[in-house]
């Protein structure tokens, strides 16, 4: 054993960025274990100390991790991985960051690819998509950021405001810009005043199974493009890089709220109400966030808010309900203006970063702003949140993201909602659901349990919010049933086609994305996935 690197791993377990540059770890435990077999892992208890931690006497196994990793450095080895999986008939996956609640990045046995050095950032002062003419003043898109798919959203922040502008990213630091996180629909706190991530793509360079290196926009293979937006990643081929449209330099309104942490249960119902009851209001206004049972911290980029001149008296004022809530029930809130975008970032919403290093599940579900505009729909939100203590989910423990593409029109200037991924994301303005913590050293009865409670919880949210609802690709139930219907919607059957026709032999597979047959929860790569699935069925 090699105790100075087993130090090393003990003090940075619970460390994002020390994750995002090992081969071998994700943000969240479950794309390491193999879920289905608890002694098939080589996990630590991420909840105790550095100096708590075993360092010997305890048995390591590789999970659901790769066998074998590539650091891709440029498209010949992208090319050289395929030529390689076609022959031997070795199952891929793709990794980037480590970020991912849906056990995608790895892949039993599988040669990961691993993209995280593709680090290259190109300022662009007017951009025009590969192909398009120049002439059409559509194809014309203004300032835009090249970016590579390992670039995190901390350094891609950082380049962008060296140029005077301002990018929309994940709320995590280390997750990548250009890579699953865009894929996926690409939610930011300012999505509402500016779309989804994909809204703002207009151009992908990405390496298809066949081993070609395309350029795919509006005006070249404009059906990959299609898909790539919101088709998920680690389905039709290794992206390189992304080309982004950034705004300028502006200043932001954040509201940053904290109740006590020993608000009652009935304070943290009235909270969560009360975001519930304001939520179509505050979205109106510009805000998107984040927020839980005893937290908020939203972002305004709307002139009318984020004005610099009043003191911050339009943005105190238009947060005023929630603050006074907070105040009168003895928590904490600050509300003020900041000159950019980046120092809203350092200052809130880097440091709200969730933890990483251990076992979490989510069950998101989107919320229709329908819902949002009664009393009835509003009680019947705050009462699905009450409802899920049912399944050991606590109202103090609710993670609520509000950051939909609310305020931003269609008719704006190049902005594009052409998208793949599920229509519910453009009609919805939470991203709301239960969620499964499972401690490292559980049994597989305690994991089942864990994961029917989800399921429960899951289903209770489809039937609460009725016909037309979605999930978000990214942050559901691992195991959704009717996922293709919950992922794209109408989409769907598309993306499959296109999945077809630029991976006919299936080169990509992951767990529950488009094209994933369902034959294969009984497989041996699936394996650490399927048998709790298949348990599921049953019950």
């Amino acid at each position: 054993m090699d105790d100075a690197l087993c130090s090393q791993i003990r003090e940075n377990y619970t460390s994002p960025s020390y994750r995002a540059g090992q081969a071998g770890a994700t943000m969240n435990s479950q794309n390491e274990v193999c879920l289905s077999f608890p002694d098939d892992q080589c996990l630590l208890d991420s909840t105790a100390s550095p100096a708590e931690l075993p360092s010997s006497d305890s048995s390591c196994n590789q999970g659901n991790l790769g066998s074998y990793v590539l650091e891709v450095q440029d498209e010949a080895d992208v090319t050289a991985a395929f030529d390689f999986a076609r022959q031997y008939r070795v199952p891929l996956s793709i990794r980037n960051s480590g970020h991912d609640y849906m056990t995608r990045n790895s892949r039993k046995g599988s040669l990961t690819l691993w993209v995280h050095s593709l680090r290259d950032m190109t300022y662009h002062e007017s951009f025009t998509p590969d192909g398009c003419p120049v002439e059409d003043t559509h194809n014309v898109y203004g300032t835009a950021l090249t970016i590579g798919t390992g670039v995190s959203s901390d350094d891609a922040t950082d380049f962008a405001t060296e140029h005077n502008s301002t990018l929309l990213v994940g709320s995590s630091p280390t997750v990548s810009v250009s890579g699953g996180w865009v894929l996926g629909a690409g939610h930011s706190v300012l999505s509402p005043a500016y779309g989804l991530g994909i809204d703002r793509v207009v151009q992908f360079t990405i390496v298809t199974p066949d081993g070609i290196l395309r350029t795919a926009n509006a005006c070249q293979n404009p059906d990959l493009f299609w898909a790539l937006r919101g088709g998920g990643g680690g389905t039709f081929g290794v992206v390189l890089d992304a080309t982004h449209r950034v705004e300028p330099v502006m200043p932001i309104a954040v509201a940053d709220m904290k109740l006590p942490s020993n608000a009652s249960e009935d304070v943290v119902l009235g909270w969560i109400a009360l975001q519930a009851q304001h939520g179509l209001s505050f979205g109106r206004q510009g805000w998107g966030g984040h927020a839980a049972g005893t937290y908020l911290t939203h972002v305004n980029p709307v002139p009318a808010i984020a004005n610099l001149s009043d003191g911050g008296a339009a943005a105190k004022n238009s947060m005023k309900v929630a603050s006074d809530f907070v105040l009168s029930n003895g928590g904490a809130s600050v509300i003020e203006v900041l000159p950019t975008w980046n120092e809203a970032w350092q200052k809130y919403i880097k440091p709200a970063a969730r933890p990483v290093g251990s076992i979490q599940i989510l069950g998101t579900r989107l919320w229709p702003q329908a819902m949002f505009e009664t009393q009835e729909g509003v009680d019947t939100i705050v009462g699905y949140v009450r409802n899920l203590a049912q399944f050991g989910a606590r109202p103090a423990n609710a993670y609520i993201p509000a950051d939909m593409p609310f305020l931003v029109e269609e008719s704006n200037v190049g902005y594009d909602r052409n998208t793949s991924t599920h229509p519910a994301w453009y009609s919805s303005l939470w991203a709301y659901g239960g969620r499964a913590a499972i401690a490292w050293n559980s049994t597989y009865e305690e994991r089942l349990q864990a994961v029917v409670d989800l399921t429960r919880s899951t289903e209770l949210a489809e039937e609460v919010i009725g016909p037309g609802g979605g999930a978000y690709v990214h942050e559901s139930n691992v195991f959704t049933k009717g996922w293709q219907e919950s992922y794209w919607g109408s989409n769907y059957d598309r993306l499959l086609e296109i999945k077809n026709k630029y991976d006919p032999d299936t080169l990509l597979n992951c767990w529950k994305c488009v094209g994933f047959k369902e034959d294969s929860v009984s497989s041996e790569e699936f394996k650490c996935q399927g048998r709790l699935q298949m348990e599921l069925e049953d019950i």
